[in-house]
């Protein structure tokens, strides 16, 4: 196909660090390695980040950020208008990230006539969803879209719910898998030492509470070490949650662990536990698989459909005891090994952010042939 000009409004971008961010950026530069021209609008979340500049051939161009809440959400998202405004009429197709950052890309696509395509990321929209008021704003925002994307078939269906004549798609966030590989882990375990990698925000829906209360729970002569890398409200209550159950000594809180960090943190693990509440697909999960990890994760959202027995385990989410027997299950597992090489071929095969480029590539070209449809 011929090379394209693709704006992408999105949110959250890095040195943010995130799943949506994460996808949004080797989406971006997978398409502009293939020859495409790709220009970011996102919000400026880090006081460090310049205001434009142009990452591996992909052109940023940041706003004002008013905050990571859902009254930021609502004015970053119209304060976006303007520049995705200014910048619509010179591209081919316009791609917004996260139903936020939609509303922009629909009053662009409605002047200027442009292809539009929407990604639903965040499990946010399923909570957002359920609320009478926000169910007409959610229709109002996706409805000019020529294709409706989602992370999980649970978010797909509830885009459907909504527009039920709408076209739509359920893709897998993509995983860099050349950068996301077995390497050198970022910290050496003792030899009777179990490590934990727990890649969560620290924010309720993630969960990390339950994996903390799971720890004096687990049965085992090993050692249990646990790297928890996210930052978030709640990083007090969190801590102080540590100490009052007897097991501070066992856990390191990280804090917020750069993404060029993330393959070595893996790597340091013999186990990675996603214990969320609530989830779209997670790209920590799949990031962990293309390391070779084996992963624990809540049976929730997209979770169970990147992953099984035979890859790794399922446990009942916001359950301590679950997630206490998933990761004694790890411990005796005597084929993680196998089971972590299996799991990086799975990821390759399905959602290598080659693969989900490509895929997107069609998207595109659909979108601008024949009714604009998808």
């Amino acid at each position: 196909m011929k090379n394209l000009r693709i704006l992408m409004p999105t949110i959250y971008f890095p040195p943010r660090v995130g799943g949506i961010e994460s996808h949004v950026y080797s989406l971006a530069k997978e398409l502009a390695r293939n020859g495409h021209s790709v220009t970011i609008i996102t919000t400026r979340t880090e006081k460090a980040s310049p205001w434009h500049e142009v990452i591996e051939g992909v052109e940023v161009k940041r706003i004002f950020s008013f905050g990571k809440h859902f009254a930021g959400w609502i004015l970053s998202s119209g304060l976006a208008i303007f520049p995705t405004l200014q910048e619509a009429p010179s591209f081919d197709v316009i791609h917004c990230h996260t139903f936020a950052f939609a509303l922009g890309g629909t009053i662009a696509s409605l002047l200027f006539g442009k292809p539009l395509v929407v990604t639903v990321h965040s499990s946010h929209f399923l909570k957002l969803a359920t609320r009478p008021v926000m169910r007409g704003a959610l229709k109002l925002v996706l409805s000019r879209a020529n294709v409706l994307l989602s992370t999980s078939r649970e978010i797909d269906g509830v885009v459907r719910s909504l527009l039920p004549h709408a076209v739509t798609m359920p893709i897998v966030n993509g995983v860099d898998t050349e950068k996301f590989k077995p390497t050198e882990p970022l910290y050496t375990s003792q030899r009777d030492e179990f490590v934990i990698v727990c890649p969560r925000r620290l924010v309720e829906k993630n969960g990390v509470e339950y994996l903390i209360r799971a720890l004096p729970l687990v049965r085992s002569e090993l050692k249990v070490k646990v790297y928890i890398a996210g930052d978030g409200p709640l990083y007090g209550y969190l801590t102080q949650l540590a100490r009052d159950l007897g097991v501070a000594d066992k856990i390191e809180f990280l804090r917020s662990v750069s993404n060029e960090r993330m393959p070595a943190l893996y790597c340091s693990g013999d186990l990675v536990v996603i214990p969320s509440l609530l989830e779209a697909t997670s790209i920590a999960a799949l990031e962990a698989m293309a390391c070779e990890r084996v992963v624990a994760a809540s049976r929730i959202g997209g979770l169970p459909e990147i992953l099984d027995d035979s890859v790794g385990f399922l446990f009942e989410p916001a359950s301590p005891q679950a997630i206490a027997s998933a990761i004694e299950k790890a411990m005796k597992c005597e084929t993680k090994a196998k089971m972590g090489k299996l799991a990086r071929e799975r990821v390759v095969k399905n959602w290598s952010i080659a693969k989900v480029a490509q895929l997107h590539e069609e998207i595109y070209r659909r979108c601008l042939e024949g009714n604009g449809n998808a």
